[in-house]
């Protein structure tokens, strides 16, 4: 009997590089913050909306995203974005050459930011597109999770590795950014060279690889024709997936935002403590971005059921995130904080695997679209939480900020109840 090819496996390592890549390219300019705001001459009011802005288009862009994805393909798609992303982010280190103190660096960053934002948005959902066409249907809350894993990791790598590049190597920002860019036209071009949209488009695999991938998957027609809006809208699945992201990312995106402020100026921790104490949570975040994935899939193989493996392990762990967010205001003493925001972000990413498998399974053909649509409403919820956080830090409404948070991931689970991955989005025939 002939033995399935591996071509499956380097698609998904394609994919974990393009996670590592995408945070890398993202968090750089993060990272180098400090430098341009000083080399450009801007204030810390600007640089905050140089941060927001590209929120905003990573929220207003994640459903065009998957359409063009699902209408296009994966292959187009991502090496479009990936190529236009790398382009603005040269741009952004042409900057350095516009006249310092004046309004114009600020003008043309925020438009690129935007441009940026809008780039990025769409290619977790090009991802889920990838996701749902390769990997067979038991195997993808563990490849989600590998995916969401290695973004976790770039994540980590961007601020040490750009900063290092800034003050130890080129002195610089701009060519530090220049380099990052240039790192993504050379992903897209060999990516474009390689991958094709389909297994039985890729030369490389044989007939029992491309079996073992179709065997569970639940078929679907092919993305022609207009998207179907009613059962889009109708669907108690996407509601659920999109309402769940939506909870847990108004209170995740703390994590992300506000961590390292309500740490040293809220805490009174020294800047050691806090640097190191903020990178417990992106840990616990690469842990069990794939423990949740894993799990999932072997609870649908132990189970016998593909919407209980996925709702158990999603639900379980937003719950446990709530319990976390909750001890946060009420523990003093360093370590014991290290434990609440580990365990914190440790329940928030093992949701991941299976919020974006479950995305595939229902969607199929459709699962860019849906994975758009989730993680739009996740960033879109952030964007809020942001402002009406800062709000709150600056009264010191400590209790209330994390409550609502607790509340939100309670929410977050219930919303796991409504979602059945054994109901697409478009029935199989005869269904």
């Amino acid at each position: 009997m002939e033995k399935p090819t591996y071509v499956r496996h380097q698609v998904l390592a394609a994919a974990c590089s393009l996670a590592v890549l995408t945070y890398i390219q993202r968090q750089g300019f993060v990272a180098a913050t400090p430098y341009i705001k000083e080399d450009l001459g801007l204030r810390d009011g600007q640089m905050g909306y140089l941060l927001a802005v590209w929120l905003l288009a990573y929220g207003l862009f994640q459903v065009p995203g998957g359409l063009v994805g699902d209408r296009i393909g994966a292959r187009h798609l991502i090496t479009l974005l990936v190529t236009g992303w790398s382009l603005t982010l040269l741009a952004v280190a042409l900057t350095v050459f516009l006249p310092t103190g004046s309004w114009v660096p600020f003008a043309v960053l925020l438009v690129l930011r935007f441009i940026f934002g809008g780039f990025q948005a769409g290619v977790f959902p090009g991802l889920a597109r990838v996701v749902a066409d390769w990997m067979p249907a038991q195997q993808r809350g563990s490849a989600q999770g590998s995916i969401w894993t290695f973004s976790r990791i770039g994540g980590a790598l961007a601020p040490v590795f750009v900063v290092w590049l800034i003050t130890k190597v080129f002195h610089g920002w701009s060519i530090t950014i220049t380099l990052i860019a240039a790192l993504g036209l050379i992903w897209s071009a060999f990516f474009w060279l390689w991958f094709r949209n389909r297994p039985e488009e890729m030369p490389q695999i044989n007939a029992a690889e491309r079996k073992l991938i179709s065997e569970s998957r639940i078929e679907t027609p092919q993305a022609v024709g207009s998207f179907p809006w009613r059962r889009f809208l109708t669907s108690p699945s996407v509601w659920g997936l999109c309402l769940m992201y939506g909870f847990s990312g108004y209170a995740g995106n703390f994590i992300t935002s506000f961590l390292n402020v309500y740490l040293r100026d809220h805490r009174n921790l020294p800047d050691t403590t806090t640097a190191w104490l903020a990178g417990v949570p992106l840990a616990a975040g690469i842990v069990s971005s794939l423990t949740g994935g894993v799990v999932s899939d072997r609870l649908i193989r132990l189970l016998g059921s593909r919407k209980w493996g996925r709702r158990i392990v999603g639900s379980v762990a937003l719950a446990s995130a709530g319990v976390a967010t909750f001890f946060t205001p009420w523990v003093h003493e360093v370590w014991q904080l290290a434990i609440v925001l580990g365990a914190w972000m440790f329940f928030n990413d093992a949701m991941m695997g299976p919020a974006w498998a479950s995305c595939a399974d229902i969607g199929e053909r459709y699962a860019g679209t849906l994975s758009g649509a989730m993680n739009m409403t996740g960033a879109l919820a952030g964007a809020i939480s942001m402002i009406v956080t800062g709000w709150w830090l600056d009264s010191s409404h400590y209790l209330l900020i994390f409550t609502v948070f607790g509340c939100g991931y309670g929410l977050a689970a219930s919303c796991w109840f409504a979602v059945d991955v054994t109901k697409p989005l478009v029935p199989r025939e005869g269904s």
